[in-house]
């Protein structure tokens, strides 16, 4: 698959010198969350800087910035569709396949997550920085419901509804920024937290 800049990316094997952050922040800032189902789009990169601003830490916010990078190689599944693929995959080959099925969605994610870490000079994150993630995607899902998407008369709950302590939305109100200005803003986000772009590396 060819990158917006036309070069080939290794999808099953992906490696690290393949990674060009700037590449990653247009493909992001192109890609709607929601299947488009928003009032106004909310890009995965918009979905990223409202994050960032509810990250408790500059460990989190690095992490943070990367937790969907590979989606600009492999796409946004939305978790309805994925909930929705594992029933049927049970209801039509067992729980054997329907497995085998999720790990590899689980595996190909794995195999980008790994090289874009390396390439941006992480780490893996660790059990209480990936909660910490955990959270502040939960709390920018909140922020993006408030703020993007119609409730109907008989809305069904969403997921941050039935969660204990209650998933509060950030304070800040977001509107719909043009695909250009949030991926600026994500390479600028990446130069400033990631270690390998801070040493001038595959953000131009």
């Amino acid at each position: 698959m060819p990158s917006c800049n036309g070069v080939p990316v290794e999808l099953v094997d992906p490696c690290p010198t393949q990674v060009d952050f700037a590449e990653i922040a247009h493909a992001l800032s192109h890609l709607n969350r929601s299947s488009g189902n928003s009032l106004t789009p909310v890009s995965v990169g918009l979905h990223t800087l409202i994050g960032l601003d509810l990250c408790p830490t500059a460990a989190v916010r690095a992490h943070w910035l990367l937790h969907d990078a590979h989606e600009a190689r492999l796409g946004d599944t939305t978790s309805p569709i994925k909930e929705a693929s594992a029933v049927l995959a049970l209801k039509l080959y067992g729980h054997e396949v329907a497995d085998r099925i999720a790990d590899v969605r689980r595996e190909l994610e794995r195999r980008h997550d790994a090289a874009i870490h390396v390439a941006a000079g992480l780490s893996p994150p660790d059990a209480l920085t990936v909660q910490a993630v955990k959270l502040v995607d939960l709390r920018a899902l909140a922020t993006e419901r408030r703020d993007f998407y119609r409730r109907g008369p008989k809305p069904r709950p969403w997921a941050i509804d039935q969660m204990t302590p209650p998933i509060e939305p950030g304070p800040k109100v977001w509107r719909w920024l043009p695909p250009a200005e949030v991926a600026d803003r994500l390479i600028a986000t990446f130069r400033t937290h990631l270690p390998a772009l801070q040493r001038g590396r595959r953000a131009s």
